[in-house]
Parts: structure tokens; sequence; C-alpha cells
């Protein structure tokens, strides 16, 4: 296992175009981190350059206190896997896993150990003999991994490995890789644009815009206690509601809050409505009642998302369309007039810097 450290580390291109500015990051012994954000923000040149693919501008890589800048890729002893999996179609499922310790000259009767470890680990002991072409996306992605994994290196190192695969695969293979990485304690590094991937897998969740870390820190803390609005509203499935402060009843903030948000999950009825169950059957919603400084305000139901128990819903409202979402409650039609309340302890607030205000 391997701790990695980036110190004011810079990257520009020959074009000028710096991706990276001034980062500084740890990422822990044995964590699972991910880098997540938007296509464009930094991350996987983050990753490259942590792998040695890519040269460093400014600044120093430590890998277990040691600088590793000038340091060739092979001798960093990491492992990457990619996005397409980068595996020779021409040789089999074996002859893959294998072709690394060749080179790396390890004796044959150790190699054919690893093998059968790792393909054990992953599932993949029946496919040995068969070419890539022969296999489905989620056995080649279990190759790529298990010819990482036979290098027994100190960092795994994923750039996006499940992005190509349909979404009940993923899902399949999120929990395969999270089980692997309790198994092997390994530093895993691995690059995301998914907020699902990030927040399930993850130990440590760095988030990046625009080349700089808005916030680096584990899942629950992402999600709980976002640090800005770019966070805030990055992280979360349906996004944070945020609105002007202006736009919104005065509930008495502070002259330093100018962007008031809270969860789709957080606005609750504040008068019953009448719905429907799945069966037809009449029922009235749960309705919460306000409080003195709570958010309350009416609006109109304008989509309606059923997902099975939780149902998501946009109302159009005086200040702009909110997310809410209910749970094991009965389905409100379209065009329905609603009022909502947002308890005030609910609220996000943040300053005309878009930073957090704590209240």
């Amino acid at each position: 296992m391997s701790s990695i450290e980036l110190r004011h580390v810079k990257k520009t291109y020959d074009n000028g175009v710096t991706v990276i500015e001034d980062m500084n990051l740890v990422i822990p012994d044995g964590s699972f981190t991910v880098l997540v954000g938007p296509s464009g923000c930094g991350k996987t040149t983050t990753l490259r350059m942590i792998a040695g693919l890519e040269e460093i501008t400014e600044g120093d890589l430590l890998i277990d206190g040691v600088r590793m800048n000038d340091v060739d890729p092979g001798d960093r002893n990491i492992a990457m896997v990619f996005q397409n999996y980068a595996l020779y179609p021409t040789m089999t499922v074996r002859g893959n896993i294998e072709f690394g310790l060749i080179n790396a000259k390890v004796p044959k009767e150790e190699r054919e150990r690893r093998i059968e470890y790792f393909s054990r680990i992953v599932g993949l002991t029946e496919y040995l003999d068969r070419k890539p072409s022969q296999l489905s996306g989620g056995q080649r992605q279990r190759v790529a991994l298990a010819r990482a994994m036979v290098k027994h290196p100190k960092v795994f190192l994923m750039d996006e490995p499940l992005s190509n695969l349909d979404a009940k695969l993923r899902a399949q293979m999120r929990t395969e890789l999270i089980a692997l990485h309790q198994r092997l304690g390994t530093t895993f590094v691995y690059v995301t644009h998914d907020q699902t991937e990030a927040m399930s897998m993850a130990t440590k969740i760095v988030l990046m815009n625009e080349g700089k870390i808005q916030q680096a820190a584990e899942p629950l803390t992402i999600y709980g206690d976002p640090a800005n609005k770019f966070v805030a509203q990055f992280i979360g499935v349906p996004t944070m509601n945020v609105f002007e402060r202006a736009s919104l009843p005065d509930l008495g903030f502070s002259d330093d809050v100018a962007w008031v948000g809270f969860r789709p999950s957080r606005a609750l009825f504040a008068e019953k409505v009448l719905g429907s169950h799945p069966n037809g059957e009449k029922a009235m919603t749960d309705a919460y009642v306000p409080k003195q400084g709570d958010l309350v305000f009416g609006g109109t139901i304008a989509i309606r998302e059923i997902m099975g128990s939780e149902i998501i819903y946009q109302a159009e409202t005086g200040f702009g369309n909110v997310s809410f979402k209910t749970f094991n409650q009965p389905q409100v039609d379209v065009g329905t007039q609603v009022k909502l309340c947002v308890d005030r302890s609910s609220l996000y607030l943040f300053g005309s810097d878009e930073k957090r205000v704590v209240a």
C-alpha cells in the first residue's frame, strides 16, 4: 500500500493552457479515492500525472514520501486500468494477464500461481483460454483488473473503467470493485464523472472543477456539508435546489447570505394532498406542520417521475422550478396545487462568492 501526495502541482500544456492550478492533495494509504467532476475539470490529467504519463509542469509528486517527478511510469509500482480495457485481441485471457509478468521476468511457476489466484478473485478461471472478442464487456473489464492485480502494485489507477458498460453491469461492477478494494487493501485512485460511482465506492471524494479542488472529504461530508454552491449542486440526485435569497420569502438571514439551497428530499408537503396508490386507490399524503422560520411556499406540480416507492416531482413556484421527492406516498397528479415546506435547519446558505455560510 502507498500514500500519494501532490504538492503545489501545476500542469500547463505547450499551447499555454493551464489544466491544473496549484493542486495540493493527499491520497491516504489504502484509501479508495475518487476524483470526480465535469468533463474537462482536470481529473484525468491528475491521474495521468500520478501514473507518469503526463509531465508535471511545477510542483512535486510523492509516493510513500519519495519524489516521483522524474521516475519512469514502469518504475513507479503502479497499475492502470483504462476505459477501453486496452487488451491484446490476439492473446487469450491468460496471455493478457501474463504478458506484464513475462516482461518483468517473473518465474513461470510464480506467474501461474498469480494467474490462478487473481483469475479466481475476479471470476475468470473458466475463461482463461478465450480471446477478448469472446467475452462480454464486464468480463473484459475483469481481465483488465486481473492483469493489473497480478503485478502486485502499490497503487491502482482507474480511468472511468465502467463507462462502457450498461447500467445493470455498472452497478454489479461497482459492488465487485468495493469488495476487491476491501480484500486487497491497496490504494485505489479512480476517475469518473458519475457521482453515483463516487458516492457508492469512495472512502474519499476529490471533487474538481476547472483545474481546482472544490472539496476533498468523505462521501457523506461532501453530501451533507458541501463547501460551496458548486459542490452542493454537483452531488445529489436530483440536484440541490438553489435560489437567490432575494427571490425567496424573507426569513431574516444575515446580509452575507446571497443564495439559499435545499435538498429535494427535504421539501415536504405542508398540507395534505389527495393522491392515489398504484392500484388506483385514493389516499391523502402525509403533511409536515411548519414552524416559525421555516421556508413555506406554494406551487403547481409540473412533472412527475415515478421511480417505484420514490416519486420525483418538479413544481412551478413564484421563484422558479423546485425539485422534491416523496417516499412511500400516494402519487399526486400533474397540475395539482401544493403547499411545500423546508425546515430551516435543512437550508444551505451561500455568500456572494458562492462559498458556504454557516448560520
